[in-house]
């Protein structure tokens, strides 16, 4: 066979293997392909958004913030009458969420914080320990909204969110889901006090033993789900206005107005009964204080 003959068979199998390879690849990945622009579209990668099982993680945002994938469901929000700690505002109510989300594993630290918005609240403030993985503390709701507003632009941007989704934070709907993973005690891990120092930052091994600081995130064990410090830390701002009455049923997200905005979880200066998984209360949009941060959640948006 001639030299030139050699060449254009070769040239020939490899056109062919390259082109049975591409085949075979899912059509997201065949999207990531240098160079290749689906019809009708800019070149820009597809993103699958939509998780496919519970518990699934990704990182793939400017912060590499682990986010876990919460599937629609169904739970009965609240506490009931004879838990130790129930307080008035947490009756029970039955909830179905009919969309899954994301949820950050970890409060939002410092460093990503700094990355965001490039500045540091809480520098030279009490009671605080600076780091890139110590929580970010002294934020308010309006500050943790405009994080993430400024996550979900950056990120449409880079075109690593798609349309349809935004950063924002959890309704508390979707905070407690969250937090109970698939439970109905008082916390995550059953209704003994005595376990909470394995899964939380709170009154006894941190404000009371000298440690009057919010911890590195993720050093207590996670809850079924996969996520950390939510009994303890820092309480956690949600999304909705407080009401005095849990709002259940499909998709709920509070009332329409208030004063106040939910706060969820525990924090380093609570006791047991202020960490269980209905504790709720509200505070003015911009209260600021060392035990108050955030997780961001991904959500669809309808737009």
């Amino acid at each position: 066979m001639s030299a030139r003959r050699t060449t254009v068979v070769l040239a020939g199998f490899s056109l062919l293997f390259s082109l049975l390879l591409v085949s075979r690849w899912p059509a997201a990945a065949q999207n990531q392909l240098p160079g290749h622009k689906p019809a009708g579209t800019d070149a820009v990668p597809a993103v699958r958004f939509a998780g496919e099982r519970a518990g699934q993680t990704r990182k793939d945002n400017v912060l590499r913030a682990k986010l876990v994938w919460i599937p629609p469901g169904e739970f009965t929000m609240g506490s009931p009458k004879d838990e130790k700690g129930h307080l008035p505002d947490e009756t029970q109510v039955p909830v179905t969420l009919t969309t899954g989300f994301w949820l950050g594993e970890y409060e939002v630290t410092q460093a990503e914080w700094k990355h965001v918005i490039k500045t540091a609240p809480w520098s030279g403030t009490n009671y605080v320990k600076e780091g890139n993985d110590y929580p970010a503390t002294h934020l308010s709701w309006d500050d943790a909204m405009k994080f993430c507003e400024k996550l979900t632009e950056t990120e449409r941007g880079a075109r690593r969110l798609p349309k349809g989704w935004k950063y924002t934070l959890p309704t508390e709907a979707q905070w407690e889901y969250a937090c109970r993973a698939g439970t109905k005690s008082r916390f995550s891990f059953g209704d003994n006090d005595s376990e909470l120092g394995n899964y939380a930052w709170f009154e006894e091994n941190a404000w009371d033993a000298g440690e009057k600081y919010a911890h590195l995130v993720g050093q207590k064990k996670p809850n079924a789900f996969g996520f950390y410090d939510m009994h303890g830390n820092q309480r956690e701002w949600c999304r909705d206005w407080y009401g005095d009455r849990l709002a259940g049923g499909t998709d709920p997200q509070g009332p329409s107005a208030g004063s106040l905005r939910v706060f969820r979880g525990g924090c380093l200066s609570d006791d047991g009964e202020q960490c269980r998984s209905a504790f709720r209360r509200g505070r003015l949009p911009d209260f600021r204080a060392n035990f108050m941060g955030f997780r961001v959640a991904a959500v669809p948006s309808g737009k």
